[in-house]
């Protein structure tokens, strides 16, 4: 993985084209906005990246992104260029919040994004939000490119969720929906207990809410919906919601510290495993392993089918006899 940290100015609204006037004036001179929360949190944020997104999605992006940079929020998300991920970093930037990307290098490498020192670059060409280029580096750390590297999204993913307090949900597409179901999955394992809401803009998630009741219903799942995902109306509710969650798994943390158990097994000699590492854990198939073993099961049908054709002719020979 390369991490590329890029500083940014904390006053760029000018190369975005975007003022607080075009936020919703609700949300920018709302009380809550005014007030940072007690404690700063790393909060993850999944969305469109569709250049078609509708405009009620792309506000409440927006108003997101402005909401968590207000209250003292890092908004991680996925560096995208358009759709709810570029909104939100719009709202952030218009917040001088602090924003951490997390992006693929297959959008980045084919593009030029690893130039020398002295080659200029041009964002407009590459796969991530403006808010990423560097433009004054006395103004401190507020932006972040984190790179993930592999043949598929599974490292992008993970670092999306690394070190995150909470997990916020706009609308999207399937890799939002693969994201989140990842993430529920977990959640309902208790493999982790990351505080997850969907910002429900214009009832856009109220067919999943209707699927986890229904699975519930039918005892498909163990938790109660509402234990599994949470969701809510607008970003107000969303970030407060998430705000009482971590406060609220951190106090039940101090009393009840979690461990994890460790699990055993005993695993049977098959010809697909060799033999078990000494201290145990898991065998690995062992092509050497099972080359032999084919062999020995190979050699050991022969045997027994020449077996079988020596008595069927001694047989035979008997009956004959007996004639």
């Amino acid at each position: 993985t390369n991490n590329a940290t890029m500083p940014s100015t904390t006053n760029e609204d000018e190369h975005y084209n975007l003022t607080l006037e075009d936020m919703d004036p609700a949300v920018v001179q709302s009380d809550f906005c005014r007030v940072q929360a007690p404690k700063s949190l790393r909060i993850t944020c999944y969305g469109s990246s569709s250049n078609r997104t509708p405009a009620s999605y792309i506000q409440e992006a927006r108003s997101l992104g402005y909401t968590l940079a207000k209250r003292g929020h890092v908004c991680i998300n996925g560096a995208g260029p358009h759709g709810c991920m570029a909104a939100m970093n719009d709202g952030a930037v218009l917040g001088n919040g602090h924003i951490v990307g997390i992006i693929h290098e297959m959008f980045l490498v084919d593009s030029g994004y690893f130039l020398g020192p002295n080659e200029k670059l041009n964002f407009d060409d590459i796969g991530t939000h403006k808010a990423f280029q560097s433009k004054n580096k006395e103004t401190g750390l507020i932006r972040e490119i984190v790179v993930a590297g592999g043949d598929d999204l599974q490292e992008r993913k993970k670092l999306l969720v690394e070190d995150a307090d909470a997990l916020v949900v706009l609308p999207g597409g399937p890799g939002t929906w693969d994201e989140l179901w990842e993430m529920a999955c977990s959640r309902h394992l208790g493999l982790v207990d990351l505080p997850i809401v969907c910002i429900n803009v214009d009832n856009y998630y109220e067919p999943f809410q209707k699927m986890l009741d229904r699975a519930h219903k039918d005892a498909l799942i163990k938790l109660p919906p509402a234990q599994i995902v949470h969701f809510a109306s607008n970003v107000k509710e969303a970030v407060e919601w998430c705000e009482a969650e971590v406060a609220k798994n951190k106090a039940k943390a101090a009393e009840n510290p979690r461990k994890l158990a460790r699990r055993s097994s005993d695993w049977k000699r098959s010809s697909f495993y060799s033999t078990p590492p000494s201290g145990g854990g898991p065998r690995r198939r062992n092509k050497s392993a099972m080359g032999m073993d084919f062999k020995i099961t190979v050699e050991t049908g022969l045997l027994v089918l020449s077996g079988m054709a020596l008595g069927i002719g001694i047989g035979m020979s008997l009956a004959n006899k007996g004639r």
